[in-house]
């Protein structure tokens, strides 16, 4: 059975997601202001420049889509619309990806505004014990993991070229 959820509850969850997205944004003008280039192989470097702005970027456009999907949430339920809200509450009880996937490609140590909106994610008691792990995980990892090398494939074309005999 579905845990009913209060308009304080959520709204309290709003201000810590906006809160946090703040954070994540101001880690994520650091990261842009040192200039990576989006370039060559530096897409396949977990926690090289271009995935740590991507992550930055991924976490910050996360915070800021859940406070949308929230406030959504709490203006039908201020309005005492609760049925359009639908399955949006056991979305938003899930998080968003941009804190896991985002935070598997940065560079370690995460800047303090990281840490400090990822601290904040926790203080939610609307998010599902499986996101709060999540994060948990992105604070404790030691090193970026993704993206893994293994993923990527040289093509066929370039290994038959490199075994390919002199005639």
């Amino acid at each position: 059975m579905e845990r009913e959820i209060g308009i304080d509850e959520l709204v309290a969850a709003m201000k810590a997601v906006d809160e946090a997205g703040r954070l994540f944004e101001d880690a994520l003008a650091v990261y842009g202001a040192r200039g990576p280039k989006r370039t060559g192989d530096d897409f396949k470097v977990a926690g090289g420049p271009v995935q740590t702005l991507q992550g930055a970027e991924e976490m910050a456009r996360g915070a800021r889509r859940h406070l949308a999907d929230l406030a959504l949430i709490v203006g039908y339920a201020a309005a005492g619309l609760e049925d359009p809200v639908g399955g949006r509450i056991e979305a938003v009880r899930k998080g968003f990806t941009g804190v896991s996937v985002g935070g598997s490609r940065m560079a370690r140590p995460l800047l303090e505004p990281t840490v400090r909106g990822l601290r904040l994610l926790l203080t939610v008691d609307l998010f599902d014990p499986e996101f709060r792990e999540a994060v948990e995980e992105v604070v404790r990892a030691e090193r970026a993991t993704y993206p893994d090398p293994a993923t990527f494939r040289v093509p066929a074309s370039a290994i038959a070229r490199s075994v390919a005999r002199p005639a």
